[in-house]
């Protein structure tokens, strides 16, 4: 009855198929748009192109960021009707520190940390688009001046043959990081890791909601990002967590020091991202939105 489609393998193929295959809807969830604010020349050419293909062969776009519904709208994607703003969510039950009392001492002597270190932590699949490229240097520039800093990565490998892939441990090594590095893969016990964290950060290029500031934000963990669209909706500067602009590594590593050195403000924009978090970005909340918009599309399908 319905055809829903993700990410961007699916923007090319799933609609497409879709309405070949004469299906009564298809829809597609935009989980960022393939291009950002910043995207120049034929890459962004191109970019919006394969947006604009996947709209055209939809019933419906569905949108995680508002950013994105309002660039789909005012760029006449579709007809306003046909797009619906749904979010993302987390689980706020699981992601939830109380609910995990003695992890942050555990899982710290379980990888090797003590409570005289700081933890900056990074979750992202291991990829140049995420900013490691960026985190790297800015870990770096903080590892020279704080010793007691320790940086946790936990990714997701992808394979050496996709274009952006990165290869973490020999980043780490060339920039004799490896005594200020945890680097763990493909891990399911998230809400754990970010007990250990004092900051988590995303210095990422591209972004619909990011999942893993959502995560951090529910665990109280203050937050650092790149200023694109997603991360500024999870991140109200100065207030939730701090903004730093794309690739800019010098007011990346200046925001980081900023938190490492300040507990009170750390505290302060931990337990405010808790709160937005739980206000807007829940699973449940997400899951009642997707439920209406099926709803509507199957009582209207005929139409």
């Amino acid at each position: 009855d319905i055809v829903h489609s993700h990410n961007p393998k699916g923007t090319l193929i799933g609609p497409f198929i879709g309405q070949c295959a004469r299906m009564p809807i298809v829809t597609h969830t935009v989980h960022g748009h393939l291009f950002n604010e910043n995207s120049r020349g034929l890459h962004r050419l191109l970019a919006v192109g394969a947006e604009q293909w996947c709209a055209s062969w939809c019933h419906h776009l569905l949108f995680q960021s508002q950013e994105d519904y309002d660039y789909a709208l005012a760029n006449r994607f579709k007809n306003p009707d046909r797009l619906h703003l749904i979010g993302n969510g987390i689980d706020e039950r699981r992601f939830d520190k109380e609910q995990y009392p003695h992890a942050r001492m555990t899982k710290r002597r379980e990888l090797g940390l003590d409570e005289a270190h700081l933890v900056v932590g990074m979750v992202a699949r291991l990829v140049k688009e995420k900013g490691y490229l960026e985190f790297f240097e800015m870990a770096k520039h903080i590892a020279s001046k704080m010793p007691q800093v320790r940086f946790l990565i936990v990714g997701i490998s992808e394979p050496q043959e996709q274009s952006d892939a990165i290869d973490a441990q020999a980043i780490i090594a060339a920039n004799q990081l490896a005594k200020n590095c945890i680097l763990l893969d493909k891990r399911s016990d998230m809400p754990e890791l970010y007990t250990c964290m004092d900051v988590a950060v995303l210095p990422s290029y591209r972004e619909g909601i990011p999942r893993a500031l959502l995560e951090a934000g529910a665990m109280g963990v203050p937050m650092i990002a790149s200023d694109i669209r997603g991360c500024r909706e999870v991140i109200q500067h100065e207030q939730t967590g701090l903004l730093f602009p794309l690739k800019d590594v010098a007011q990346f590593a200046q925001a980081v020091e900023r938190l490492l050195t300040n507990p009170e403000e750390r505290c302060r924009l931990g337990q405010a991202g808790r709160q937005r978090v739980l206000s807007h970005y829940t699973e449940e909340r997400t899951a009642q939105r997707l439920i209406a918009c099926y709803d509507s599309f199957l009582k209207h399908r005929k139409h």
